[in-house]
């Protein structure tokens, strides 16, 4: 029966970019399972009954947590855009009045939560904004961008430290262990070492992700308020 190999320390500073480059690209691939034939016929009744589509006791509310506070964050950081949005949104849409007070209900964030029709959408009307409004929502987006791209690429470049961290307190992990200690082994201190740096690195690249669709979103708004005025 063979024996797992091991390494050397100056095995492992060769090995370790090689095993470092390897898991840093598995949060940017898809995920490709290769399941034995035999084994889809035996699971192929079975296997669905058991896979769980629900996080576990805890889970939920944590994510959402983590959710909520990303979303605060680009809150903060593009506050003329949410600006814009709730301006024009106030013309188009109906705001939610608590009917005890008389006043707007606002959100977690200190803007107004908008009427919704029964499939889920809101209910709104954007004919009923003038040319003037559009132009001048329009003028206020195309200068505002200046600003919001170069936010949004600050947070791409966070991103992208946080991600080099992580894989640098990867590396620091993997070859931490002295003597001779298989890769195996290795990786796993690695992972371990590295898991806070990693959640940091996803959390960055999610807040880079929003800030890139917010920043987009709006100039396809200004295209189509631009649009409508050439119409």
């Amino acid at each position: 029966m063979s024996e797992t190999p091991t390494i050397d320390n100056k095995q492992a500073a060769e090995q370790a970019d090689r095993v470092i480059t390897e898991l840093a690209h598995e949060a940017d691939e898809p995920m490709a399972v290769d399941i034995d034939p035999d084994r889809t016929r035996e699971t192929a009744t079975t296997g669905f009954s058991r896979m769980r589509t629900s996080w576990r006791p805890g889970e939920a509310a944590e994510v959402q947590g983590i959710l909520q506070q990303a979303r605060g964050v680009v809150h903060r950081e593009f506050p003329g855009i949410y600006l814009i949005l709730n301006e024009l949104w106030g013309i188009a849409r109906e705001a939610i009045v608590d009917p005890g007070t008389g006043e707007c209900v606002i959100d977690l964030y200190g803007w107004p939560e908008w009427v919704k029709l029964p499939s889920g959408a809101y209910k709104e009307d954007y004919s009923r904004l003038t040319n003037r409004e559009k132009d001048d929502f329009l003028l206020r987006i195309t200068t505002g961008l200046v600003e919001w791209q170069q936010v949004a690429t600050e947070k791409w470049a966070e991103a992208m430290l946080a991600k080099v961290r992580w894989e640098e307190s990867m590396a620091e992990g993997f070859i931490a262990p002295t003597g001779k200690v298989t890769v195996e082994e290795r990786t796993q201190r690695g992972r371990a070492y590295a898991t806070q740096d990693r959640y940091h690195a996803v959390f960055r690249a999610a807040l880079s992700r929003s800030a890139d669709q917010l920043v987009r979103s709006v100039e396809l708004i200004g295209q189509r308020l631009k649009d409508s005025l050439t119409a």
